[in-house]
């Protein structure tokens, strides 16, 4: 399928436009058509008069009806119609013996938010990649901004060079895309007979679920943070900005959904200082740390937790390694209002406390959208969840730097808290010291944590230390490698592949300590 449902999941490759709905494609003359734009295909019904008779010079036409009684089409006889149906998008292709003639049409849940310039921007770039020679021209758009024309021209390795006509339109939270196609120099010869077949294609009540939310799967690109600390995969048309220390925001040209991964620091009431910028909390669990964040910094209200799932399997095992106090992981679903209206999202979240209960930190990794659409972009959203990835290299720097920025933090705050009485800086100074010692380990194993990799140190090769992923085991400092089920994260259990020798694990402070600082 070199242009339809099978591209879905890159984007429609063929089909870059978006025509007006099935109703427009068959509506009389009279409709206000913006001037400058070109009427839409079958926006007469001069083509579908004597469909039956084969008049005028035109092939006979038969009825076909689509197997899940979606539509219903008039095409030449001995034209092939092939239906599609992934992802939530439905269309059909109906294309001549040859396959050198063909009409398009696919309807599906706009997964722009309405924004057609960026459908057809995501549409073009799919198509760009596939076709490298494609030359766009011709390109008119509606002064309302929801219908979109463009002619194109291209070398498909099967057929040639060809050339496309498309139409995009969008509206009431749904996209319609039509295109007629031809062998170059041909197309305006078979634009009559090709647009009377769109023209006379009936889409059934119920083939599109108004307002539905139709899981839809985006064309994705990978993008790397600047300093190098994570990278991830992110819908080709949304911008990325950056908020330091490996945290960013993700978002479409309209804001309306976004991807975020971010950190902050509390200190609690019970310290008795503030000063410019801090935020005072006590210690809460990750859902009530999220709610009071987002209602802190105005970017939520109303939030309301549709589920709360503790997860104690992950606190476990943060609990092993982080030492310094309370530690919660959960993930919940919650609807809340935000500016651009009523939202939905998903955030799985981490509190990490203090045992002197004096500062404590919280870190999430969210998805949000319209509450209405979330459920069309889980496809999207767990792309990009699944996707994130720390850098090693970034995180061995920030492991190394992170004495060293604890302790001018530490520097700082004891400027501040010494105008206050000589207890709370005793205080102050403590948890800072304590929170110094674990937390590049802490830091060490989330990033092992999330991309399942585990250290081994081999005191045969004098303190070696090879590290295990999905792919396999690598010595790391001299760069051998061994690959395969036995030697990845999952199976390997520290047997040195060179030597007959028991290698010993990275997992706890001590041995972390010795080799990795």
């Amino acid at each position: 399928m070199p242009h339809g449902a099978q591209a879905r999941r890159v984007g429609f490759p063929a089909i870059i436009l978006v025509a007006l709905t099935v109703a427009t494609l068959s509506c009389s003359r009279r409709d206000s058509r913006p001037a400058g734009v070109p009427e839409a295909p079958g926006a007469s019904r001069r083509a579908s008069a004597g469909l039956d008779q084969g008049a005028g010079g035109a092939p006979p036409m038969e009825k076909y009806v689509s197997k899940q009684a979606s539509f219903v089409v008039y095409k030449p006889e001995g034209w092939s119609v092939r239906e599609e149906s992934q992802d939530g998008v439905q269309g059909l292709r109906v294309s001549d013996p040859g396959a050198s003639l063909e009409a398009a049409l696919y309807f599906g849940s706009n997964p722009t938010a309405g924004d057609i310039t960026a459908l057809a921007g995501v549409f073009a770039s799919v198509l760009a990649r596939q076709h490298p020679d494609l030359r766009i021209g011709n390109v008119m758009v509606s002064p309302d901004r929801r219908r979109v024309m463009y002619d194109g021209v291209f070398t498909s390795a099967e057929k040639g060079k060809r050339e496309i006509r498309c139409w995009v339109a969008s509206g009431a939270g749904e996209f319609v895309v039509s295109s007629i196609e031809a062998p170059a120099g041909r197309l305006a010869q078979e634009r009559q007979l090709l647009l009377t077949i769109l023209a006379n294609v009936r889409v059934f009540k119920g083939a599109l679920a108004t307002g539905a939310a139709v899981p839809t799967r985006m064309p994705m690109a990978s993008h790397t943070l600047s300093d190098g600390s994570a990278s991830f995969l992110m819908p080709v048309g949304w911008s990325c900005r950056e908020l330091g220390k490996g945290s960013f925001a993700v978002n479409d040209s309209g804001g309306a959904f976004g991807f975020l991964v971010g950190s902050a620091d509390m200190i609690t009431p019970r310290l008795g200082v503030t000063f410019p910028g801090a935020i005072v909390s006590p210690y809460l669990a990750p859902s009530g740390a999220w709610e009071f964040l987002t209602s802190h910094f105005g970017l939520a209200s109303d939030m309301r937790f549709e589920s709360v799932v503790p997860r104690s399997d992950l606190a476990s095992q943060f609990a092993t390694v982080y030492t310094s106090g309370p530690v919660q992981v959960e993930e919940f679903v919650y609807t809340c209002t935000t500016r651009g209206g009523r939202c939905r999202g998903y955030t799985i979240g981490l509190s990490l406390g203090s045992r002197l209960d004096t500062n404590w930190n919280f870190r999430h990794l969210s998805v949000y959208a319209p509450a209405e659409r979330f459920n069309g972009f889980l496809p999207s959203f767990a792309a990009m969840l699944e996707s994130y990835r720390i850098s090693d290299a970034w995180a061995r720097r920030y492991v190394a730097q992170g004495l060293a920025r604890l302790r001018q933090l530490q520097q700082q705050t004891s400027a501040i808290v010494a105008r206050n009485a000589e207890e709370i800086h005793s205080m102050m100074q403590a948890a800072y010291d304590e929170r110094q010692r674990s937390h590049e380990y802490i830091d060490y194993q989330f990033t092992n944590y999330i991309r399942d990799e585990q250290d081994w140190i081999s005191s045969v090769e004098g303190g070696t230390v090879y590290d295990s992923d999905s792919w396999g085991t690598r010595n790391t400092t001299t760069g051998e490698s061994w690959e395969g089920q036995p030697f990845n994260s999952v199976n390997f259990e520290g047997a040195n592949p060179k030597y007959n020798e028991q290698m010993q694990a990275i997992d706890d402070r001590a041995t972390f300590d010795r080799f990795r600082k």
